[in-house]
C-alpha cells in the first residue's frame, strides 16, 4: 500500500469528499478542466487465479481535450488529491497536531497514479483518447549476458536493471545463494527479471512513484487495509476460499521436468514455471507459501488510490445469518453477534476510473475444485496438445537445437557464445559470434580462425601454412624440429646457402671436380694446444702445429715491401731477416742473404 497522510485516510473515507486530478505530460501539467476521464489497471496474476513470478505492465487510458501536439512516447503521471473545503476540525478523527488541514480548504497533497507512456491514440473531434502502459513494457528486448556463468541471481538482477536505468528499493531481497548455470538465451530482459522475483517468492511491479518493487507473500501476512459495509458497493464471492500446501515448479516445459514440495490435491497446489528453479528454491517457496490462502471475489468500491496490486485486504460482509436459521448444535456453530463476519483476499487485478469521483474494482479469481479436478478437453485442444508434444517447430529451440528454413539445423549454447550451423551450404562453428571453424564450399576447403591444437593428427596431400608455433613438429622417426628451434635429421639435400655459425660433423665431401670450397676467416684441424693444421685468411698462412711447443712450421705468401714470394719460418714470424723467401725471378734468400 502506498504511503499517505492521516488527511488524506480520514478524508478518503467522508461520504462527501471530492476529488480533484491532474496529470503531467513531458513535464506540463493539465487539470480537471482538460481531463475528460481515465482508468488505470494494475495486474499482478495474468491469470485466472493466483501466482508468483509475474511482471505485468500497469495500463492508463485518459480522455483529455487537448490541442497540444504530444510527443510519441510522452511520459504522462497523473495525480489525484481532495478538497479539505469541507472538513472542519471537529470532524478529525486523529490527533489535532497530525491534521495539517489547510486554513483556505485547498486539499490534501497530490497522490501520484503511476508513471505511464504513450504507445497509441486516437482523436474523436477535439478529444484525444491516450494508451499508456508503465517502464515494464521498456524490458520487453532480449537479453544477451556479458556476465561470466555460473553466477549469482543477484548478479544478473544488477546486470540488467543497470542496462534499463532504472532503481529500486529495499523491497526486492534475492538470496544470495542462488544462482543461474548459463546464460539466459532466448528469454527477454522482463522474463529474466520476472523469474528471478519468482523463485524469490515475489512478483514485480512499479509502484506509483515509479519505483520497481518486489511483492512477496507468505501464509502469515495480514491486511494492510480494512473494508467497512459502507467502503463498498458489492463484493461477490467467487469460490470457496483458496489454501495451498503444494508447490510444483517446472522448469524445462518442454519435457515437462518438475520440482515439487508439499503434499495435497490439484485444488491446493501452486503451478509456476522458472527455469532457474531447483529443488532448494521450490522448497523454500513451500515452507513461506504454505497454508496461504484468500477468498476469491470481485469487488466493486469506492476508490482508494493507495491500494496497489498484491495488497492483503480484510472487508466486512453481512451474512444474514441468525441463530435462528442455524441447524447445528450450538458448540458448533460460529455466527457473530452482530452477524457481520471477517474476510480476507488479495489484489489480483485493480481498477481505477476516475470521471468526476474515483471508482474502484478488486478482483481475485481462481480456479474452481471442479475444474481444477476434472480437464474435459474437446477433439481439437486434445489435437492440439498431441501436436505439441510429438512436432518439430520451426525456430523452436530443444536443447539449444532448432530447424529453420533459412539455416537449417542451428546449434546453440543458451549464452551464445558458441553456435554449429549445418544445412547444405553451410557447414559453421562461430564463437563469439564469428565463425571459428567452416566449410568453404566453392573452393572445397575447410577454414579455421584461431588456433588449431591437437593431441595427435595425421594428414594426408599438401599442408599449406604460414607461421607454425607451438612445441615439436615430428616427421617420422628421423626427422624433429623442437620448440628451441633444433633440428636432427638423418640426410639432407639443400640447394642454395647454408648459413651458421657453426658447423660440426664427420666429413665434408664435393661435388664436382672442383671439390669443396670453404670461404671464411679461418680453417682448423686443431683442439686446443693439440697438433694440427691452420689455414689463416687475415695472415695468408698455412701453420703447422707439432703439438709440442707452439707453431712447428709457418708456410706463407706476403708481400714485405713489394717483395712478393714464398716464405718459410721455424717459429711462424715472418720477416725478412729470419726466414726461408723464395723469389722466382730473384733467387733463393735465407735469413735475408741471397744464396742463388
Amino acid at each position: 500500500m502506498y504511503p499517505i497522510s492521516p488527511l488524506y485516510a480520514d478524508l478518503l473515507r467522508k461520504p462527501d469528499r471530492e476529488f480533484k486530478v491532474k496529470v503531467n505530460v513531458n513535464g506540463k501539467e493539465y487539470d480537471n478542466r482538460t481531463i475528460v476521464d481515465f482508468v488505470i489497471e494494475n495486474d499482478l496474476s495474468g491469470m485466472n487465479e493466483f501466482t508468483i513470478g509475474t511482471a505485468i505492465p500497469s495500463k492508463l487510458v485518459i480522455t483529455m481535450r487537448i490541442f497540444d501536439e504530444i510527443p510519441a512516447n510522452a511520459k504522462f503521471v497523473p495525480f489525484v488529491a481532495l478538497s479539505t473545503a469541507s472538513m472542519t476540525w471537529n470532524e478529525a478523527t486523529y490527533p489535532w497536531n497530525q491534521m495539517n488541514v489547510p486554513w483556505d480548504g485547498s486539499g490534501t497533497g497530490w497522490l501520484p497514479l503511476g508513471e505511464f507512456y504513450v504507445d497509441s491514440r486516437e482523436k474523436l473531434n477535439d478529444v484525444w483518447t491516450f494508451t499508456c502502459y508503465d517502464k515494464l513494457v521498456f524490458a520487453d528486448q532480449a537479453y544477451v549476458s556479458q556476465l561470466t556463468y555460473p553466477t549469482t541471481q543477484k548478479a544478473v538482477w544488477d546486470e540488467i536493471i543497470g542496462r534499463l536505468g532504472w532503481t529500486y528499493d529495499s523491497s526486492v531481497v534475492i538470496n544470495p545463494s542462488y544462482t543461474i548455470q548459463a546464460g539466459p538465451a532466448g528469454y527477454s530482459m522482463r522474463q529474466v527479471l520476472a523469474y528471478i522475483a519468482g523463485a524469490n517468492n515475489a512478483s514485480i511491479y512499479i509502484n506509483k512513484a515509479g519505483t520497481l518493487k518486489f511483492k512477496r507473500f507468505s501464509a502469515s501476512e495480514q491486511p494492510v487495509f480494512r473494508m467497512t459495509l459502507s467502503d463498498y458497493i458489492r463484493a461477490k464471492q467467487t469460490n470457496p476460499v483458496k489454501m495451498y500446501n503444494r508447490v510444483v515448479v517446472t522448469y524445462n516445459t518442454e519435457d515437462q521436468l518438475t520440482y515439487e514440495a508439499g503434499s495435497g490435491d490439484e485444488n491446493h497446489t501452486l503451478y509456476l514455471e522458472n527455469p532457474f528453479a531447483t529443488q532448494a528454491i521450490t522448497n523454500n517457496l513451500l515452507a513461506s507459501l504454505n497454508g496461504f490462502a484468500y477468498l476469491p471475489l470481485q469487488m466493486d468500491a469506492r476508490g482508494f488510490p493507495q491500494l496497489e496490486q498484491g495488497d492483503i485486504i480484510g472487508f466486512e460482509q453481512d451474512d444474514g445469518a441468525t441463530w435462528l436459521e442455524t441447524v447445528t448444535a450450538w458448540k458448533d456453530t460460529h455466527i457473530p453477534w452482530n452477524g457481520i463476519r471477517e474476510y480476507k483476499s488479495i489484489i489480483l487485478h485493480q481498477s481505477f476510473g476516475f470521471k468526476g469521483g474515483l471508482k474502484m474494482s478488486i478482483e481475485a479469481p481462481s480456479v474452481s475444485e471442479q475444474q481444477s479436478e476434472f480437464q474435459v478437453d474437446g477433439t481439437l485442444t486434445t489435437a492440439v496438445n498431441n501436436l505439441n508434444k510429438t512436432s518439430v517447430k520451426f525456430n523452436k529451440p530443444y536443447y539449444g537445437v532448432s530447424h529453420s528454413r533459412t539455416d537449417g539445423i542451428v546449434v546453440q549454447r543458451e549464452d551464445q557464445l558458441s553456435k554449429a550451423v549445418f544445412n547444405s551450404d553451410e557447414l559453421s562453428f562461430y564463437a563469439n559470434g564469428q565463425r571459428a571453424l567452416w566449410f568453404d564450399l566453392p573452393n572445397r576447403k575447410f577454414k579455421f580462425s584461431g588456433t588449431l591444437e591437437g593431441v595427435d593428427g595425421r594428414f594426408t596431400g599438401t599442408i599449406e601454412g604460414g607461421s607454425f608455433i607451438g612445441g615439436n613438429i615430428q616427421i617420422g622417426n628421423n626427422f624433429n624440429v623442437n620448440n628451441a628451434g633444433i633440428m636432427t635429421a638423418v640426410d639432407g639435400n639443400f640447394r642454395g646457402n647454408i648459413t651458421a655459425s657453426t658447423i660440426t660433423g664427420g666429413q665434408i665431401n664435393g661435388t664436382d671436380i672442383t671439390g669443396v670450397t670453404v670461404t671464411g676467416s679461418t680453417i682448423s684441424t686443431r683442439s686446443g694446444n693439440s697438433k694440427g693444421i691452420v689455414l689463416n685468411s687475415g695472415w695468408a698462412d698455412l701453420q703447422v702445429y707439432s703439438g709440442v711447443s707452439g707453431i712447428g712450421l709457418t708456410f706463407a705468401i706476403e708481400d714485405l715491401a713489394n717483395d712478393a714470394g714464398l716464405w718459410f719460418a721455424r717459429d711462424g714470424r715472418i720477416r725478412a731477416g729470419r726466414a726461408i723467401h723464395l723469389d722466382a725471378p730473384n733467387g733463393v734468400f735465407v735469413n735475408g742473404v741471397q744464396i742463388g
